[in-house]
């Protein structure tokens, strides 16, 4: 999935945890943890992608078209929210493992033996079953992009409507 359905998801499961009537720090850790499942989840789902590890920030659109929608969500998010930094967790451990990725692939020094870090790559790796990685770090998709990101467009976008209307 995009780092946008990612943000938008994390940020509905923000919104959740708000509403749960739980203590603040329960709250934060409630919604990471929901946050870094959803994502595992989330990419379960046959996607297409925009960016890849391998190409996040060499190429100036596809790495726009990635960040930029998340960076409006969050942005949205936090200037409609008193919670603003349990928007900022649950967002940021909803796009970890694709962080993780982008390190493991640009700065695989960073995740060495048997850290936490590579465990979540790993894990990460498994979620995404319809892709191949290849030796070179590259990925080839079993179904076409272009349906999919569709799909997920709307999925996104129905995630986004949720949070403002439940704000």
């Amino acid at each position: 999935m995009t780092t946008g359905t990612h943000v938008a998801a994390s940020c509905l499961i923000a919104v959740c945890a708000m509403r749960s009537g739980l203590r603040p720090w329960a709250q934060a850790f409630a919604a990471s943890a929901a946050a870094l499942l959803a994502h595992l989840v989330l990419d379960m789902i046959p996607h297409g992608f925009v960016a890849t590890p391998k190409t996040m920030f060499k190429k100036m659109m596809p790495t726009l078209a990635e960040l930029l929608p998340a960076a409006i969500i969050v942005g949205t998010a936090l200037a409609f929210s008193c919670q603003r930094l349990l928007f900022l967790a649950a967002s940021f451990f909803g796009i970890l493992p694709d962080i993780v990725s982008v390190l493991f692939y640009k700065r695989s020094g960073l995740i060495s033996g048997s850290s936490p870090l590579l465990a979540i790559h790993r894990l990460h790796r498994t979620a995404h079953w319809f892709e191949d990685e290849q030796a070179d770090g590259t990925v080839i998709n079993r179904f076409h992009a272009a349906p999919l990101l569709s799909i997920e467009a709307l999925l996104g976008l129905c995630f986004y409507g949720l949070v403002l209307w439940l704000q």
